[in-house]
């Protein structure tokens, strides 16, 4: 333990971190560059100046920003691992980013194409609508707080304070991140007039209409993808004409060859003529308890189960997207962490099946296979092997049977009152309501289990793979539906292969789920 007259100064150990050297001293607390001894790893330390270590008022105000920043969990945000406070002494550790920052980049004299700036702007937005869905207050992120390292990754200090979201700050962050990417644009390339249209709207404060994080995203990756797949037609908004595919290289030199004035209206028009009002996605992150018990089982027995905490939604597009982003980020050998043993080697990806045009679609509220989707409906053409992933990477797992139907039968809710649900948002109505506050165990969509189970129609068969409730797609369904993936009658080697447009999941745990 640090004496509380003693500063902190070079090679001194304040619990398992080594203070090497002070980069930067702010008028309250200094950032230390460090290393954590146990597993050897770079860390940033940011310690509360000994002046202040005395004032309670400063001391709790700093507690609640690092309780604020350690309840950000996103790939593109830097983590933070642990809050310490040793007597007088408080200080937490983080996590030292790796690659150069755009202040670093600027400096240097580096220019990027814009399929690049349209990549690192497009992750700085995820990152923001994370923060915007979450609520979450943070401090103006500048461009020394960015770091692109390999593959043009994207990842930003975690700038989160405890406090209510400033929406002005968004606005001011908008502009510095504009005017720094500006800076790195390279010019007379394929889609730089564009991009730098783009860039030129964040860095407009008079607009009467602020451009939000959304209408970025959007956008940064609609250059992305035209760039990156230059034998594609552009993929410009519905509102306008559709060019033949023979007609590309005719569009590239037109589109290039546009002034920034005309860009720039066919951005604005593309944000704000004709569009749908897109639906905004909703944290619906809610669990219900069921205690320990005896529970009756779906084929009349008693199974005696311990408690648990069951979603109170199938899980949605919105939320399986968060979990892709992060995928995404890992190399192969880490996402083994979260698969399951025996998923196959030529299974390469937990997309879903048309996962971009199902995603696309549903953050622009439009139609998707002839339903209308939003990112609160629940994601479907998932196979179990995504569904054990999702749900291993969220510290939880799959139901199984017997836990599926305790959770349906705890709420003393009579069976017949619980009424299917049709296609639409996974909290769409009462109607599929248990009385403890479950959604959609009658629908919207069948879910997967985790374990195989006998059909008790057929005892003399080996176990299966059971989906439990009701599905949209099958009006007779109810909560009490079951279906067994027979291997015999199928054509999938293994039935937990199966992906289907009425197929989903939710996730069980044995404590609430972190917000």
């Amino acid at each position: 333990m640090v004496p509380e007259d003693q500063r902190l100064t070079p090679g001194m150990q304040i619990g398992d971190y080594l203070l090497e050297e002070i980069a930067f001293e702010g008028a309250a607390t200094r950032t230390w560059v460090a290393r954590q001894v146990s597993v050897n790893r770079p860390v940033i330390i940011d310690s509360l100046n000994r002046e202040h270590q005395q004032d309670d008022d400063i001391v709790s105000e700093f507690l609640a920003d690092v309780r604020a920043k350690a309840r950000v969990d996103h790939p593109f945000i830097g983590s933070v691992y642990e809050a310490i406070r040793e007597g007088r002494l408080c200080f937490f550790a983080r996590e030292a980013l790796s690659g150069e920052t755009l202040e670093e980049m600027i400096e240097s004299g580096q220019q990027l194409a814009p399929e690049h700036i349209a990549h690192i702007l497009r992750q700085i937005s995820e990152a923001n609508l994370y923060l915007e869905k979450h609520n979450v207050a943070s401090l103006p992120l500048e461009s020394n707080q960015v770091y692109v390292s390999e593959g043009y990754l994207t990842r930003i200090v975690n700038m989160a304070v405890g406090g209510d979201r400033d929406h002005s700050i968004s606005t001011q962050e908008k502009h510095l991140l504009g005017s720094a990417l500006l800076e790195l644009l390279e010019k007379d390339k394929p889609g730089s007039t564009r991009t730098k249209s783009l860039l030129s709207y964040m860095t407009d404060l008079e607009r009467d209409i602020p451009i939000t994080w959304e209408q970025i995203r959007d956008l940064s990756e609609g250059i992305e993808r035209q760039l990156t797949t230059p034998d594609e037609p552009l993929a410009l908004e519905q509102s306008t004409v559709k060019l033949r595919k023979n007609d590309t290289s005719k569009k590239l030199v037109l589109f290039t060859g546009i002034g920034i004035g005309a860009a720039a209206l066919i951005i604005i028009a593309s944000l704000f003529i004709n569009r749908p009002d897109r639906p905004k996605e909703r944290i619906l992150n809610e669990a219900v308890e069921i205690p320990s018990g005896n529970y009756p089982t779906h084929d009349g027995g008693k199974n005696q189960l311990r408690s648990f905490w069951i979603d109170a939604h199938e899980v949605t597009i919105g939320e399986y997207a968060e979990f892709l982003a992060l995928m995404d980020q890992l190399t192969p050998s880490q996402q083994e962490n979260f698969q399951h043993e025996d998923q196959p080697e030529s299974k390469e990806s937990h997309k879903p099946d048309d996962w971009d045009n199902l995603l696309a679609a549903a953050r622009k509220g439009m139609n998707w296979n002839g339903r209308k989707v939003t990112l609160n409906c629940p994601v479907v053409g998932v196979d179990w092997w995504d569904a054990y992933a999702f749900a291993e990477q969220a510290g939880r797992r799959l139901p199984t049977q017997e836990e599926w139907y305790a959770a349906l039968s705890s709420s003393k809710t009579p069976l017949k009152e619980i009424k299917a649900s049709p296609w639409g948002p996974v909290d769409q109505s009462d109607e599929d309501l248990t009385a403890n506050k479950i959604h959609g165990m009658a629908g919207n969509v069948s879910e997967w289990t985790r374990k195989l189970a006998k059909n008790p129609a057929y005892p003399t068969k080996p176990k299966m793979v059971v989906l439990c409730g009701g599905s949209f797609l099958k009006p007779g369904s109810t909560a009490t539906s079951r279906e067994w993936l027979d291997p015999s009658t199928s054509d999938l080697t293994d039935p937990r292969d199966l992906r289907r447009p009425d197929l989903g999941f939710r996730t069980i745990g044995d404590t609430a789920p972190s917000e």
